[in-house]
């Protein structure tokens, strides 16, 4: 890709040969195999990133459009509040009574409280037997 050229002559520090070009490098050495790989190694190890990064937006900005007035909400700088209204680039949440900011609409996202874990129906069944196996004893 790129030509090797030899220091031109009468640079100071380099011998010259009188059959021409510098000294110990009268023929030019190849360009190492494998050159155009070493080249496009690093876009080949960014395309995975890349492509991880966009589908993260796209959820992002799928969960943003389901977002409706009343809906609880979270910044991405750990504000927590309701949605009042929402347009494309600027959403006011209330964060506290009589408190309204303005945010980034591309700034919030749904806040997803904990859940309290549910027992299975199988585990509720198991459990009721073993007390009511353990009353019959008694």
């Amino acid at each position: 890709m790129f030509q090797n050229a030899g220091p031109k002559a009468g640079t100071p520090g380099v011998a010259v040969d009188p059959a021409g070009g510098a000294a110990g490098g009268g023929a030019q050495a190849a360009a190492p195999p494998g050159g155009a790989l070493t080249m496009f190694l690093p876009l080949l190890i960014m395309v995975p990133f890349l492509f991880l990064m966009f589908r993260r937006q796209k959820k992002e900005s799928e969960s943003r459009k389901g977002l409706k007035k009343g809906d609880k909400v979270v910044t991405q700088a750990g504000l927590i509040g309701e949605l009042l209204e929402m347009d494309e680039k600027i959403a006011k949440v209330k964060i506290a009574p009589g408190v309204n900011v303005q945010v980034l609409a591309s700034s919030l996202g749904p806040l997803a409280a904990a859940e309290p874990a549910k027992a299975d129906d199988k585990d509720l069944k198991d459990l009721k037997e073993a007390k009511a196996a353990t009353a019959d004893k008694k």
